[in-house]
């Protein structure tokens, strides 16, 4: 017996092939594992080897909804590890491409499932894909060049940022803004008449933290965000985010404003859900309710839930 589920099934890999042949399917290949691809073979030089560092670029969608992409953004960077092969993506045939080669593939939803590394739901549906495209940007002798290459990566894409975000402050009419050496802008709308939050005290802050359409993506005096009541941090050490550190010393005590920050000194390429896409500029909304020296051996401030936006 044929069931409905089956038959959506073949008319998924019936639609595949369609595709397939209409981009001239004698060139697409088909690996161990079932991922369909076609490298495009403009690169020079021999293929990349088990154990070299590469560089790249890559992408990946199901359908119109993107699950990653590095295009014009920070590139990823790893080992070129054998023993990942068959796990029904692109580092299945990777061995076969060189330097400024790239390619696009296939991967089945089905087999994902199946080798446990998805689970169906509203994204992953049964008798889906995923689409994705690489390109090899670079071969690199170690981990130590990797860091190297990484630092000039991220310095490169923040000056972007803030250029960009620069721009926009300017084309939403919002002046009287200072900017951070490094680039977060901060708008002061009530100065404040206490001890000013210098690196090192004890801050105590009301936030409202959104993207620039406008969109809340935590809050804590929001209700709905389940975690009403004042943020407590020790400036300067790292337990916030890059720009919240940066911007908070120029505040004291009873400060109310704004933070623009763009979104390598937040949270750069890490997404949490749609409200908070990956490479997000963000705007947070502050008051700084207490300033004062911190007490040695008091213990760690307390941790932040995954979602909060400091």
């Amino acid at each position: 017996m044929i069931t409905m589920t089956r038959v959506i099934q073949c008319m998924a890999t019936l639609m595949a092939v369609v595709l397939l042949a209409g981009c001239g399917n004698a060139d697409y290949q088909k690996t161990s594992s079932g991922v369909i691809y076609k490298i495009h073979q403009t690169g020079k030089g021999a293929t990349i080897k088990p154990g070299q560092w590469i560089k790249v670029h890559f992408r990946a969608a199901v359908g119109d909804s993107p699950l990653v992409n590095t295009y014009g953004k920070i590139p990823a960077y790893g080992m070129f590890d054998t023993t990942m092969r068959n796990v029904h993506d692109f580092v299945d045939f990777l061995g076969e491409m060189r330097v400024g080669d790239s390619a696009v593939y296939i991967r089945s939803i089905d087999s994902l499932q199946k080798k446990g590394f998805v689970m169906y739901n509203d994204r992953f549906k049964q008798g889906g894909t995923i689409k994705g495209s690489i390109v090899i940007l670079g071969i690199l002798a170690d981990q130590n060049a990797v860091e190297a290459d990484r630092v000039k990566e991220f310095e490169a894409e923040t000056a972007r940022e803030v250029a960009a975000l620069e721009k926009w402050l300017k084309e939403q009419n919002i002046t009287g803004v200072q900017k951070t050496a490094n680039g977060v802008f901060v708008k002061i709308d009530q100065q404040g008449s206490g001890p000013k939050a210098d690196s090192g005290m004890t801050v105590s802050m009301n936030y409202t933290g959104k993207l620039k359409n406008g969109t809340k993506f935590d809050s804590n005096i929001d209700p709905a965000f389940g975690h009403v009541g004042p943020f407590e941090f020790v400036v300067g050490t790292g337990g916030v985010i890059r720009g919240w550190d940066e911007a908070v010393p120029l505040l004291n005590k009873g400060a109310k404003g704004k933070l623009y920050i763009p979104a390598m000194l937040a949270y750069g390429a890490n997404a949490n859900g749609d409200k908070l896409p990956a490479y997000s500029d963000l705007v947070f909304d502050i008051e700084v309710v207490d300033v004062r020296p911190t007490v040695p051996n008091a213990g760690p401030a307390p941790t932040p839930a995954p979602h909060q936006g400091h």
